[in-house]
This record gives C-alpha cells, sequence and structure tokens, in this order.
C-alpha cells in the first residue's frame, strides 16, 4: 500500500518499474506469450456495468451472436502464424449458453489441442462450468469487479458462486483488479487482490478503466498508464507466484476483436482492441526476444518475423 501511494512521477517509482521490468523479462528468457479475446455474444446487457459500452440504460449496441462462420475466419487467421497460445470466448452477462458452447465447438474443431480455449462470460451454473470443462475449455476470467453491485446490477455474491463453481469444474479461474479509477484508493487496490485468492482464483492483475463515450462514469476520469503499471509492478514484486492473467500486461498480451466492453466500436481489432498484428509489434518494443508458442517451443520476435507475420 505505501508503494502504491507514492507519486507515479517520484524516482522511486522509476526504481520499481525498472525492477519490475527487469525481473518480468528475466523469468523466462525475454519471451511472451500471446492470446486473442473475440466478443461472440454483445448488445445490451443487463449487468448495466457503469463503465461498460454494453450496458443496457446507456448502449447504442445491437443484439449480436457471431456466426460460426465469422467466428473461424477470425480464429484462422490469428492462429495463423502458430503463436497464439490462449483464445478466450467473451460474452454479455446475459447470453444463450448453447451460443456459447457453439463457439467452443467451432473454435476446438479449429485449433491445435495446446491452444487452450478461455471463456468471459456472465453467471455460469455448476452444470454449465462442467459443460464447459468437458467441451475442453481449460480455463476462465470471471472477475468481481471494483464496486460490484454500485456501479453494477450485479451480485458480487453471484460472481463469487461462479468462480467456485469454475473451480470445481476444473477450470483454472483468472481474475484481475479492475476496473481501476482515480477515485480507487491504494488500500482497496491492495486488498481486493489479496482477498482474490481467498476467493478461489488461481491468478488474478490489474486494469485500469477506460473513459468509454456515452458510459455513465466517463466524466468519471482514468488513471494514466504510468500509474497502472506502477500499481502492475507493485503487485507483481509482492506476489509475482501469482501475478498474471492475459488481461494483466507485463509478458502476456491479449489482442481483441470484435466487441468489447472497452470500447463503442463494432470491430475493437480497428480501435482500442488491437490486432495480433499490432500486439507482436508492441511486444516487439516491449524488448521481448521471444514468443512462446502452446507447444512450450520460442519463436524469435524480430524485424524479419514481424515482416513475415504482417505485422510491421
Amino acid at each position: 500500500m505505501e508503494l502504491i501511494k507514492l507519486p507515479e512521477d517520484s524516482p522511486e517509482i522509476d526504481c520499481l518499474i525498472s525492477t519490475a521490468d527487469r525481473l518480468v523479462h528475466g523469468s523466462d528468457g525475454d519471451a511472451c506469450l500471446l492470446g486473442i479475446q473475440i466478443g461472440i455474444v454483445t448488445g445490451p446487457c443487463i449487468a448495466d456495468c457503469g463503465f461498460c459500452s454494453f450496458a443496457v440504460s446507456t448502449t447504442n449496441a445491437d443484439d449480436f451472436v457471431m456466426s460460426g462462420k465469422e467466428l473461424e475466419g477470425i480464429v484462422r487467421h490469428a492462429t495463423q502464424h502458430g503463436d497464439v497460445s490462449v483464445i478466450s470466448l467473451m460474452t454479455i452477462h446475459n447470453f444463450d449458453f448453447d451460443d456459447l458452447m457453439d463457439a467452443v465447438r467451432t473454435v476446438k474443431g479449429i485449433v491445435p489441442d495446446n491452444v487452450r480455449i478461455a471463456v468471459n462470460t456472465g453467471d455460469l451454473s455448476q452444470e454449465e462450468c462442467m459443460a464447459l470443462s468437458r467441451a475442453g475449455v481449460s480455463r476462465a476470467y470471471h472477475s468481481i469487479r471494483l464496486d460490484e453491485g454500485d456501479v453494477t446490477l450485479l451480485n458480487p455474491l453471484d460472481r463469487s458462486i461462479t468462480v467456485r463453481n469454475l473451480g470445481n469444474a476444473g477450470l483454472k479461474v483468472i481474475g484481475c483488479v479492475e476496473p481501476i479509477g482515480p477515485e480507487h484508493t491504494p488500500e482497496y487496490i491492495v486488498r481486493r487482490y489479496y482477498d482474490a485468492f481467498d476467493e478461489g482464483y488461481d491468478e488474478c492483475s490489474a486494469a485500469k478503466r477506460i473513459a468509454v463515450p456515452g458510459t455513465r462514469l466517463y466524466g468519471s476520469g482514468e488513471i494514466s498508464d504510468r500509474r497502472l503499471m506502477q500499481i502492475r509492478s507493485v503487485l507483481y514484486l509482492s506476489d509475482a507466484g501469482r501475478y498474471g492473467g492475459f488481461y494483466g500486461g507485463l509478458d502476456h498480451a491479449y489482442a481483441e476483436y470484435a466487441g468489447s466492453p472497452k470500447d463503442n466500436a463494432d470491430y475493437s481489432e480497428r480501435s482500442l482492441g488491437r490486432s495480433i498484428e499490432k500486439v507482436r509489434k508492441e511486444m516487439f518494443g516491449s524488448g521481448y526476444e521471444f514468443i512462446i508458442r502452446p507447444d512450450g517451443s520460442r519463436i524469435r520476435l524480430d524485424e524479419d518475423y514481424l515482416r513475415r507475420t504482417g505485422s510491421l
């Protein structure tokens, strides 16, 4: 908490971020992992989160369920070079479980077995979690957000029950201290990070709130990227073995395709969400020399690779 309280422009934070960066790069020989998230079911969402582009009270989005053909096209494009380790399928809170299962089967029929399939959805029953596990899903992102129940219409207890259901089904459960805004105190951020592990999460990270035009919290401000890196670095240095998840930055990075909660664009890969090509270029710019493939082997991340993959 004391480190997060320090001014983000202080020399102490320069040292802290630099130390975390060196440790992250050195932990696996300057290697990073890539994943993609695909918004397969989007539209007006009854969770009505004050920070989300799909909140039912403020959204202009139409109901959308991605077709199998479109999903297949995105997955084949993103995985064609064999360097994507995780594919996460995202829905709004109110979704048809059959649509999610259809999407899982579509992806499972395309990618090698060593590419992990993840979900990021509304609350799930124990039976639904077991069905996802049997279908080949191995992990799930299901965060209990900051101010859950106040800026959202969701019950934190329901979210917690889903976390337990996912874990009982054998899925790795990923959480995140998010969405962090200027009003959130160091005490609250740190408490939520450590509470996550008591609640059954396998990994937890941190992410900031994006000021999405038209949402209720649009005028509440954003923390800076440096402030976010300060928070991530502190949490990583305090608990490196459990800090993680593709939404948490550092040596993991997600591309985002189709609809995204933080983006008003229909195709987030053309906007804030980033395409897999942009993610490769960003990780190269961050100094990573290798990408870890799904089978554990490594491909050198250099200018030649960026050129060959259309990422320059």
